[in-house]
């Protein structure tokens, strides 16, 4: 095949499409692999860390989930987005060790939905920021399905059918998830606020 050096091949897996580089890996270009991790690392890993609380455990669990995406790369669809199916391993992985090392949830109570956005603005930046490392830490303490949900429909911006897809749930449980995580926040923030001004 003449044209097709090594360049090329290099600077149409690092251009290409996410099925091009899936491709590639499945034709046995060893290195196309790393072009996935580099694109998707960082939400990977920021899925890992929701669902886990946990640096070191969000590592180990985006390590598994790209090494089980690797192995089950002949399985994905290209006809779909690669991201919510790569999302769907890291989930189940971040899942499986919550499941592995904290055995025991706490159950939520069913409250109003979330609280609005207020318009940006230096001190409303400030004050957002200050207020998304109280959801982060408000999230935590949620049971680990609920983290999924509102990590993969908030953070990650997927539809609810993808958030379904996902997590291999129907897509009537995804909207309860959402629906009683949000009330849980809620009253979790609430109290942190208490605690504050008190």
């Amino acid at each position: 095949m003449t044209g097709r050096g090594p360049g090329r091949v290099t600077e149409a897996r690092l251009t290409g499409t996410d099925q091009d580089v899936v491709r590639a890996c499945l034709a046995g270009d060893a290195d196309a692999y790393a072009t996935l991790v580099e694109r998707y690392g960082g939400r990977v890993y920021n899925i890992a860390l929701r669902i886990t609380g946990d640096a070191d455990a969000a590592n180990d669990c985006a390590q598994e989930a790209f090494i089980r995406a690797y192995r089950a790369l002949h399985q994905y669809d290209p006809a779909l987005p690669l991201g919510p199916w790569l999302y769907r391993i890291t989930t189940n992985a971040s899942l499986n060790h919550v499941r592995r090392w904290h055995a025991h949830e706490a159950p939520v109570d069913e409250l109003p939905e979330s609280p609005e956005e207020q318009d940006a603005g230096p001190e409303a930046t400030a004050l957002r920021r200050e207020e998304l490392g109280e959801v982060v830490a408000a999230m935590a303490e949620l049971p680990a399905a609920y983290r999924a949900a509102l990590t993969l429909r908030h953070m990650q911006q997927l539809s609810y059918q993808e958030v379904a897809d996902a997590l291999d749930i129907p897509l009537g449980t995804v909207k309860t998830h959402l629906h009683r995580a949000r009330a849980a926040l809620r009253v979790r923030l609430a109290a942190r606020s208490k605690g504050r001004s008190a």
